[in-house]
């Protein structure tokens, strides 16, 4: 059997939609490595272990032609996952419990198949199922997507486990070991601040880790009976053996040698012809704890040359930014974001990124960029030149992991229209909570309270006026407190103030909105 379920349903899983494990960044890492993969808009999903079908729904809702199923164990989960199908009124995604051991082949095909956070946790004859399933029922051209614990990075962690387990021997009730657990890990956490040595300080920041998380999800961690990490050349010999081969990562980056210290490309030359190879000699240094790996059929045909051309098919999503001082014309410009920076005195490649970052978050089609590159740049689009440097320069932000690439792009808006529109999906989870999906699959908080309080009224029926009013209703009754920073400190306004600051705190809020993914196009 997979997770217990006393346990799995006493303390469930927080679920939560994983970009990372969407049809489309399956479809396009296929396409880079010389697949032809199914069409997203209409395809067939499997996702096994789909706990309350968070991440299938919001898969359901921005693809309303494709058919989505679910399988998990739980009934507490699916009963959950099925009241906001309801709610929500997706046709096009079903839930069902089920035990994976009994699937058989009347579960018909799929396009592509999500097994996230369950290999780990079930018996080996379960895992031996879960690639039979990705083998069975998956297409020719499809790709399955398997997450599993690591080691060496599971290692340490196992220990920690072990430990847990020992102090909780006797604890039977799952809120109290979850309450237990996370005393153990604060007291521990604290004593391994003391310690000097290496071996301190990589406890410390294990303990660190653990102790930030949900105590749900840290129960799961450490207090379910199966956990079963395994080094990635064994999970990719079990593939094998199943007759699936390995495709990717779902975090392409990850697998690029020089991401990780610039010298690490020649360090690894010996293995630059055996990917597998120099993939598990990667995790060794990194400590790696936790894959995405992408699996296709045994067989087929892959092109490992990844070219620049390949983009010119794409569409780009960046968050890259000039660097704030860099100096207009100059023949160096700067572009960077929380995951580093890139550097070109291309005046074409300039205006481009500079374009890609004034439309984040929305993935613009290569032919836009390159309209829009010519537009400010002055310098013309159809030359080759200009076009295979910009290409060039976009591959290897992609390979360092600094922008997106979609083979099927999210349809959004970035702008806020006169009846501004936000996705259902959001709409209904605002009403419940700060934490909402927005329209590229990724899981919001809302902290702003002004933006959750607009959400579920922003159903394409309401101008500025309409919402307006609703601003002034919920103030007048005071469900939320309008406050603007002075001099480093808040001030609340006085009903004159308000009267005239409204209108911009209101577009302010829409245009926050709009940048967080949740405005529907």
């Amino acid at each position: 059997m997979p997770l217990d379920p006393i346990t799995y349903d006493a303390l469930p899983y927080v679920f939560n939609a994983m970009p990372y494990a969407q049809p489309d960044r399956l479809a396009t890492l296929a396409t880079l490595f010389g697949i032809k993969p199914p069409p997203v808009p209409t395809c067939r999903v499997l996702e096994l272990g789909c706990g309350d079908g968070s991440n299938l729904i919001a898969t359901a809702h921005s693809l309303p032609k494709a058919e989505c199923l679910g399988i998990d164990m739980s009934a507490q989960n699916i009963a959950q996952g099925q009241m906001t199908i309801n709610t929500l009124g997706l046709s096009n995604v079903t839930l069902k419990q089920m035990d994976i051991l009994e699937i058989d082949d009347n579960l018909g095909q799929f396009d592509y198949i999500i097994a996230h956070g369950i290999y780990s946790w079930v018996l080996p004859t379960v895992q031996d199922k879960i690639l039979s399933v990705c083998k069975r029922h998956l297409v020719s051209n499809g790709v399955a997507y398997v997450s599993y614990n690591t080691k060496p990075g599971w290692n340490v962690r196992n220990t920690l486990r072990d430990m847990m387990h020992y102090h909780i021997a006797t604890v039977k009730d799952p809120e109290m070991q979850a309450r237990q657990l996370k005393i153990l890990l604060k007291s521990f956490t604290d004593a391994a601040a003391i310690l000097k040595d290496a071996y301190g300080q990589l406890l410390q920041a294990e303990l660190k880790t653990f102790s930030e998380m949900p105590a749900n999800f840290a129960l799961q961690q450490f207090l379910v009976e199966e956990n079963r990490p395994v080094y990635f050349y064994e999970f990719i010999e079990r593939a094998h053996a199943q007759g699936l081969y390995y495709l990717a990562d779902a975090h392409l980056h990850t697998m690029i040698a020089s991401n990780f210290f610039p010298e690490a490309e020649e360090i690894f030359q010996p293995f630059s012809t055996d990917l597998l190879q120099q993939e598990q000699s990667l995790d060794f240094l990194r400590n790696r704890a936790f894959r995405h790996t992408l699996l296709c059929h045994e067989g087929t045909s892959l092109n490992r040359t990844l070219t620049s051309g390949l983009l010119k098919e794409m569409a780009i999503s960046s968050s890259l930014r000039l660097i704030p001082g860099t100096v207009a014309n100059q023949p160096e410009q700067r572009f960077q974001n929380n995951r580093g920076y890139v550097a070109t005195d291309r005046a074409f490649a300039q205006a481009a990124l500079y374009y890609l970052g004034e439309q984040w978050p929305r993935a613009v089609p290569f032919t836009e960029m390159l309209e829009q590159a010519q537009r400010a740049s002055g310098q013309d689009a159809t030359n080759a030149e200009n076009v295979d440097d910009t290409a060039e320069i976009l591959l290897r932000c992609y390979l360092g992991g600094l922008i997106e690439v979609y083979r099927y792009p999210p349809s959004l808006m970035i702008s806020v229209s006169e009846r501004p529109q936000a996705s259902r999906l959001a709409q209904w989870q605002a009403t419940r909570s700060q934490q909402v999906t927005n329209l590229r699959c990724e899981s919001l908080n809302i902290a702003n309270v002004l933006c959750l309080q607009l959400l579920p009224h922003l159903d394409g029926t309401r101008d500025r006026t309409a919402l307006l009013e609703l601003v002034k209703t919920w103030i007048k009754q005071e469900i939320i407190v309008i406050n603007v920073q002075q001099e480093n400190r808040e001030i609340k306004l006085v009903a004159g103030e308000m009267e005239e600051l409204l209108p911009s705190i209101l577009e302010e809020a829409l245009h926050l909105i709009a940048r967080s993914s949740l405005l529907m196009a």
